[in-house]
């Protein structure tokens, strides 16, 4: 640098944002209709509810029917200025610091501006507040930043809680709104269908959900905890008693908890892994689609099933590239049920991913996954698990065979025969429909 340039000063400045862009996209970085549920259960968690009121309604509003979603809790509130500052505003969030908190990015409840309206009553133990806002998303779309109103009220309920009431969601799409499909997302995707009462927390075991939905004639109380079939592990009994139909049932539970990484001791990780059969799963899971049932919220195993990362004990991606040399077959990943909980993942804004997190951690992550499975894997070996699915695909395949030489022996019966000079001829069909004439 030359000394004419090196005398010139140097100008400090700060980078301008475009809020209104970042609102907006941070509010559609969110796919999943459902994802409302996860961040409003999250927010109620982090501030210490025991029970928290959601509601699906559609009402007619100034003549016109729109989606009306309702969020309640009996948790601390709101202050006036976490209301404005952080329910509102962007990348603000009282629990960052916290690691016993989920909210870290202040980005949740960016989700709600996806609608017509957003109205939220809040009330602390020592002050109140409300706040509204008119067509968020509409302003953001015309690259306009939204407006919220606030101000104190009256004391407006005898304990501390918060009710945010989003009018207009997502267009007043609604679909996904309905009874089972949204218990699946709670007990699923959400820190109330958490796994931590089988690692021995039981911090939030009386948390309360009460559920009321669009197909719903009234409110549906949901307990803590994500759901597992109760254990079947014994191969001989369930032999006995069910014959080649036993591995269906079959059911074993394998929980490790504190793991550590040698290169990293300092991080520990939880991992549950639920071996189940078929019907077991059938039995607690009721949105598994036959091969008849395609209705909406329905899925397969094999678009459920598997290993899942998790961070405060919410599933966030599936991992099944990382189940290698297990079981019997190339879908063997359908047989487990499970999850591995590590607070120290990051997470994509939208908690979507888990790509932020350093591929270092995650390959150490991996190779301890990997020794757990392959014991997991000896284990059902030596009890005999595995014999139990090898006779029933065998079944199967008798059966199949059985079947398909039945409807052979059917079409060869069916066929026209004629006699002619004690000659036998039998009519086949071709492959475009019609007949022609083949001795036999």
């Amino acid at each position: 640098m030359s000394d004419e340039s090196s005398a010139i000063s140097w100008e400090t400045f700060e980078p301008e944002i475009d809020l209104s862009a970042e609102f907006r996209e941070i509010g559609g970085d969110f796919g999943d209709p459902l994802e409302i549920v996860r961040e409003a259960i999250s927010n109620s968690i982090d501030a210490n509810a025991t029970e928290i009121r959601i509601l699906f309604d559609f009402r007619q509003i100034r003549g016109n029917g729109r989606l009306v979603i309702e969020f309640e809790d009996n948790g601390d509130g709101m202050s006036f200025d976490v209301l404005k500052a952080h329910f509102w505003g962007l990348g603000q969030s009282t629990s960052r610091d916290d690691p016993e908190k989920i909210g870290e990015k202040g980005h949740g409840t960016k989700i709600y501006l996806k609608s017509e309206n957003v109205y939220v009553k809040t009330q602390t133990a020592s002050e109140a507040s409300e706040s509204c806002c008119e067509r968020p998303w509409e302003a953001l779309g015309s690259e306009k930043l939204h407006k919220p109103q606030i101000r104190r009220v009256d004391r407006w309920r005898e304990i501390p809680g918060t009710l945010v009431v989003i009018t207009g969601y997502n267009d007043n799409e609604r679909a996904s709104f309905t009874s089972s499909i949204v218990k699946d997302y709670i007990y699923w995707f959400t820190k109330f269908g958490s796994i931590e009462l089988l690692t021995k927390r039981d911090r939030y075991k009386n948390l309360q959900i009460k559920l009321k939905c669009l197909d719903s004639a009234d409110y549906e109380s949901l307990d803590f905890g994500h759901r597992f079939p109760d254990v079947r592990d014994d191969a001989d009994m369930l032999l006995s008693e069910l014959g080649a139909s036993a591995a269906d049932h079959f059911v074993k539970r394998y929980i490790y908890l504190g793991e550590r990484l040698e290169d990293m001791p300092e991080v520990s990780f939880d991992i549950v892994i639920s071996v189940e059969g078929d019907q077991a799963k059938r039995k607690y899971n009721p949105l598994l689609r036959e091969r008849t049932r395609r209705q909406k919220g329905t899925y397969k195993v094999g678009d459920r099933y598997g290993v899942w990362l998790c961070k405060d004990f919410i599933p966030v991606q599936r991992i099944n590239e990382w189940i290698t040399g297990f079981g019997t077959g190339s879908n063997s990943f359908t047989l487990l049920h499970g999850f591995i909980n590590c607070q120290r993942l990051r997470l994509t804004a939208n908690r979507g991913s888990v790509k932020n997190t350093s591929t270092k951690l995650l390959d150490a992550i991996r190779d301890v996954f990997a020794l757990k499975l392959e014991e997991i894997d000896k284990d059902l070996g030596s009890s005999g698990i595995f014999s139990l699915f090898e006779l029933q695909s065998e079944e199967r395949t008798l059966s199949q065979e059985k079947g398909d030489f039945e409807r052979r022996k059917k079409i060869i019966l069916n066929k026209k025969r004629a006699e002619i000079d004690a000659m036998s001829l039998k009519m086949r069909q071709n492959y475009l429909g019609s007949s022609c004439s083949c001795i036999c």
